[in-house]
């Protein structure tokens, strides 16, 4: 029993490990984020790119969705007929990595049963996988000069997926962890 127990832990933490959303910001320390109370998305819909992936209607909803919560959460209402204090853009985009699953080794021996015979293998060797990053950056640009005044950014692993809660399950968390560092704590 002692075994079952050590091995769902080991399974949970490697299955944490794999879905792990890693975050960065950067902002401009001059800018008041407490002021910033409205907002308007600067454009409608998502910047083409030309890859049907990024270039998802649903994907783009979900986001704006998911932007559009989090920030009403934080007090900050979106705003079609007043001038907004900041405007909101985001861009995703999908990267090939590599991942290295480090060096292995090996070392056998072995004794032949009829007589002297004996051997020695040796091996070694790393195993290198091939996958897609998504990344999502979003900007909060000024309404007035456009200077950007904070941008928070998330690297995942990127998913196709056959069902649309888990798409908006993994886009909300993606989203909400970025948004976890704003505003940034000065």
């Amino acid at each position: 029993m002692r075994y079952g127990w050590l091995a769902i832990l080991l399974a949970a933490l490697i299955a944490a490990g794999c879905s792990g959303i890693t975050v960065s910001q950067d902002y401009d320390p001059a800018t008041n984020f407490s002021s910033m109370q409205t907002f308007r998305w600067e454009s409608e819909t998502q910047e083409k790119t030309g890859d049907p992936r990024i270039d998802n209607p649903l994907r783009d909803t979900r986001i704006r969705s998911a932007l559009e919560r989090l920030l009403a959460q934080r007090r900050i209402t979106g705003s079609v007929s007043e001038a907004p204090a900041f405007l909101v853009r985001y861009q995703y985009a999908i990267r090939q990595k590599l991942e290295s699953s480090g060096t292995s080794s090996g070392i056998g021996f072995g004794m032949g049963s009829y007589g002297r015979h004996g051997g020695i293998a040796i091996g070694t060797g790393s195993q290198v996988r091939e996958y897609e990053e998504g990344s999502l950056t979003i900007d909060f640009v000024d309404a007035t000069s456009r200077a950007l005044l904070w941008r928070g950014t998330g690297t995942h692993r990127f998913k196709e997926y056959g069902n649309p809660e888990k798409a908006a399950r993994d886009i909300n968390a993606l989203v909400e962890k970025i948004l976890s560092q704003f505003p940034p704590r000065q």
